[in-house]
């Protein structure tokens, strides 16, 4: 069976690599987005996975509607496309081009947590699962049958990072059933219309940290947004990303935002305790521990974030 897979993440890696492994496949090329500005120089440049594709001798195609996808199908006629982290929505027509359609891979278990974050989603809300869909692409949006889902544990300190990078290897063993059972004729199962939810991809305004919020929910905040978009507070006038924090049993009483400064150590009062953050960093300026940021400061009195 030929394969053509749409991606533009590296979370696609591990099904390149468990497709080559095995002879019933063929991969005849990567279907991703066009090069974009990167980078504080905005430089145009291909994405991750598409360098890493070229160096594995894999043909690169590049889409932005659905008239360029067509001619990539064209030109490398799988029988079926398998979408993971696309970011793309196919026309109806398009979908029916390649004899067995297209299908995605999904980290949720649909229809919960339909859309582009489903495991930020589910981190922030703080799930103690997620899970994997395989389904069939139809024209809405996560909403075709289901050929196999699988649920998994999320552990209490995983961020999306971790758990992305995980779920891409088992929903890549995942995929070999689905082929098996789509070669051997076996149809999906339409998705329940209860359980719904949505996960639209989060903006840098998503990752504000509120103090008043639990110790729980800044953590949880953390863990889910602290890669990407990544989170951030004020602190006179200053936007300070945190780029590592952990909840903290240190006997402070702290109103929320008001900052402790203990033995260059930085602890921020939430609505029921504290949090310690390890590293951050200040807007045009580098990361940096919190011990070199404290050491950094002219003044360490009434320090208060928002």
């Amino acid at each position: 069976m030929k394969v053509l897979i749409a991606s533009s993440s590296v979370l696609a890696i591990p099904l390149f690599l468990t497709l080559t492994d095995s002879s019933e496949y063929e991969i005849t090329g990567l279907l991703t987005n066009h090069d974009k500005p990167t980078g504080r120089g905005q430089k145009i440049e291909p994405n991750e996975l598409a360098v890493w594709a070229r160096s594995h001798n894999f043909s690169v195609y590049k889409s932005a509607n659905e008239e360029e996808i067509a001619k990539a199908l064209d030109k490398s006629l799988p029988d079926i496309v398998i979408t993971i982290a696309f970011g793309q929505l196919i026309k109806e027509h398009v979908l029916k081009i390649p004899k067995h359609g297209w299908i995605n891979i999904h980290f949720s278990i649909l229809p919960k947590w339909r859309g582009a974050a489903p495991v930020q989603h589910s981190i922030l809300n703080g799930e103690k699962s997620t899970g994997i869909s395989i389904f069939k692409l139809d024209k809405g949006m996560d909403t075709g049958p289901i050929y196999l889902s699988r649920k998994y544990p999320l552990n209490d300190n995983e961020t999306t990072y971790e758990v992305l990078n995980r779920l891409s290897i088992e929903g890549s063993k995942m995929t070999l059933t689905v082929l098996e059972m789509i070669q051997n004729r076996k149809q999906p199962q339409d998705q329940s219309n209860e359980g719904v939810s949505l996960a639209p991809k989060f903006q840098k305004k998503d990752g504000e940290i509120n103090w008043s919020t639990t110790s729980e929910s800044i953590y949880n905040l953390y863990r889910a947004l602290g890669s990407n978009p990544g989170i951030w507070s004020i602190l006179n006038q200053v936007r300070i990303r945190i780029d590592n924090l952990r909840k903290s049993e240190a006997p402070l009483k702290l109103k929320p935002g008001e900052i402790n400064l203990n033995n260059e150590k930085i602890y921020v009062g939430t609505s029921d305790g504290n949090i310690e953050i390890l590293k951050l960093t200040p807007a045009g300026r580098n990361s940096m521990t919190s011990a070199e940021f404290v050491r950094g400061l002219s003044s360490k009195a009434g320090l208060h974030f928002g």
